[in-house]
């Protein structure tokens, strides 16, 4: 269970660095490679695309909730107990919708990239990389 978190992570992480080659420091190339369709890879890097926007959504509202608890706290957290109380539980909620949808996102990735598919990739894109120092 752990090495499937990594691989979600890894892949939610590489959307930002991707460009139109690959996802990540993995190339196109690397998981033709490995037997991944040109389909499956455009899918995948469109799935994370749509991950990446939607976790930077979640995280701009938790921030957004963030700042509103501290203008309650600075104008008297005693006075504004309850409103705080009712931010932070809605900041545990969105805490729970980006773990939700970290998991869907994984069993949806591996539909286009098997996690021994990415592992090799993975190993072919750390080969080529250090050969090129």
């Amino acid at each position: 269970m752990r090495k499937l978190f990594y691989y979600i992570v890894i892949l939610a992480c590489s959307s930002a660095v991707y460009a139109s080659e690959g996802l990540g420091i993995i190339s196109d190339e690397d998981f033709k490679k490995v037997g991944v369709s040109q389909e499956n890879i455009e899918n995948a890097k469109i799935m994370v695309d749509k991950v990446s926007i939607n976790y930077q959504m979640l995280l701009l509202e938790k921030k957004q909730l963030e700042l509103e608890v501290n203008k309650y706290v600075l104008e008297g957290p005693e006075a504004n107990l309850e409103k705080i109380d009712a931010i932070f539980d809605k900041i545990g909620l969105i805490e729970t919708n980006i773990l939700k949808n970290r998991i869907r996102s994984q069993i949806q990735m591996q539909k286009y990239i098997s996690q021994e598919q990415y592992l090799k990739a993975r190993d072919l894109a750390i080969k080529r990389l250090n050969s090129g120092k």
